[in-house]
């Protein structure tokens, strides 16, 4: 490595803007295939990714909000507790395509907390199933947080590439009656949800 690389490496080190990534949180599903990891980077900003075999299915994507008061609950977090748990079991459904329905997956539960005076504090839970994921965000009543107007949701889906989509044109008068496109990801105009 010559003198000039080197020092360039150690300045990128050092500068307030270079943050390292950690990951946090795993869960994966009941056969294993698909798993989901949580990660902080060194501002403390939460971010999931989804693999399938080991292969990036949704790369690194960044969760937070902003409220209408300004305040963001974004940066400055830290794992606080995780906890998992095992479901499967059977419902059943009024209609449908299938009467029963068999509800099979792994949950992670991961609270973060933030660093700040504030603490305020949130769950993430993610449940893995054999054939996808679902997550939501958690929020307690605590006193830090008594009301939480959302005016941004930063929720990412970095959807690794290459990569299909099911849609149909948004904005048209009739935009019900499309015709599902197939298409790959990077050919979407505006899309009408839900896109798949």
């Amino acid at each position: 490595m010559t003198k000039g690389l080197r020092l360039g490496v150690l300045l990128a080190l050092a500068l307030p803007g270079f943050v390292h990534a950690g990951q946090v949180a795993q869960a994966a599903s009941p056969d294993g295939r698909i798993v989901v990891q949580l990660e902080l980077d060194g501002e403390g900003r939460l971010a999931y990714r989804v693999l399938r075999d080991g292969k990036p299915v949704v790369g690194d994507s960044r969760l937070g909000f902003i409220f209408r008061n300004g305040r963001q609950l974004l940066r400055g977090l830290q794992l606080e507790n995780q906890a998992t748990r095992r479901a499967d079991e059977t419902w059943e459904q009024p209609w449908g395509e299938r009467r029963f329905v068999r509800d099979h997956h792994n949950e992670l539960r991961a609270s973060f907390v933030e660093k700040d005076h504030d603490r305020r504090r949130f769950d993430m839970v993610f449940r893995v199933f054999d054939d996808g994921v679902g997550f939501r965000y958690d929020v307690p009543a605590q006193p830090k947080l008594a009301e939480a107007q959302i005016v941004q949701e930063l929720t990412e889906f970095a959807i690794a590439r290459p990569a299909t989509a099911w849609w149909i044109p948004a904005f048209e008068w009739n935009r019900e009656e499309y015709l599902y496109h197939r298409t790959p990801l990077a050919e979407i105009g505006v899309a009408q949800t839900p896109i798949t």
